[in-house]
């Protein structure tokens, strides 16, 4: 039951930022919304998705209208391609985030009293109500944490993902180490973001990681893996296997004691995630 008691927390935002890429859903598949409850396994691999751009979640500061949001600390920057990129400023702070102005500037939409997405801490089974105002007018909207579990997805598998659901029709799953909005559907759109670089400020450092043969038999081979710890799980989120890369050379995970079946290879490096699906025969 541990792996239920992920509590939402400001701790767990990346403090240098995020690069994410975006990607839109293009066909659902056979996959269906994620279920409620502890120790989910929510099996998306079927979806179809587009690369569409790219999104930063980063701090404020520097953004072409921070000093439009002096109250906004933070911003996710949401680039499409081949288009200009618009800002939803944010407060993030130790009780939860809140949107300040959104589709900023393409259709600008301001905030009298910001709209809470998140609160911290925030654990399975909590709700939060709040009332908020924009160039709409007054609203009230209530956010339920209904769901912890593993998202299996075409661009990787996620452990520690939270689901949180509002009364206006959106569906959150948050990626917990770090945080960050892994799906956002709206019931209109579904949108999908996976971390694209080591870091805001280490673009250049990034390098490919690979795993093979997949699949394996008495050994797995990473290649390109630099300083990252990693840990092997099962589907269901349990870890059986921890260590540490310390170089670049190639690294050899004993694997002949894994009974047959799919695992997660993950690692974490710099404040990124990375995960590798792997079978083993």
């Amino acid at each position: 039951m541990l792996q239920a008691q992920v509590t939402l927390q400001q701790s767990m935002i990346a403090p240098g930022g995020i690069h994410l890429d975006m990607y839109m859903v293009t066909a659902p598949g056979s996959a269906t919304e994620p279920s409620d409850g502890a120790n989910q396994t929510w099996d998306l691999s079927t979806i179809t998705v587009q690369p569409v751009g790219v999104l930063d979640f980063v701090t404020s500061t520097n953004t072409p209208y921070a000093a439009t949001y002096p109250s906004a600390n933070w911003v996710w920057a949401q680039a499409p391609t081949g288009m200009a990129t618009d800002y939803v400023y944010l407060n993030i702070s130790a009780s939860g985030i809140e949107v300040v102005a959104d589709d900023v500037p393409s259709e600008t939409n301001n905030y009298t009293d910001p709209k809470r997405v998140l609160q911290f801490p925030m654990s399975l089974a909590q709700s939060f109500t709040d009332s908020y105002t924009d160039m709409d007018g007054p609203a009230s909207v209530t956010w339920s944490y209904t769901g912890h579990g593993t998202a299996i997805t075409p661009l990787g598998t996620f452990a520690d993902i939270a689901k949180v659901v509002s009364t206006e029709d959106d569906v959150l799953l948050w990626n917990t180490s770090p945080l960050y909005p892994l799906v956002i559907a709206d019931g209109n759109s579904m949108l999908v973001f996976v971390p694209g670089n080591v870091g805001i400020s280490d673009a250049g450092d990034r390098a490919a990681v690979q795993a093979y043969p997949n699949p394996c038999t008495d050994h797995l081979l990473v290649e390109g893996a630099l300083d990252a710890s990693w840990k092997i799980t099962d589907l269901q989120g349990r870890t059986l296997r921890t260590g540490t890369f310390n170089s670049v050379e190639l690294q050899q995970l004993q694997t002949s004691d894994l009974a047959t079946g799919s695992y997660i290879l993950m690692m974490s490096t710099k404040g990124m995630d990375r995960t590798i699906r792997f079978n083993k025969q």
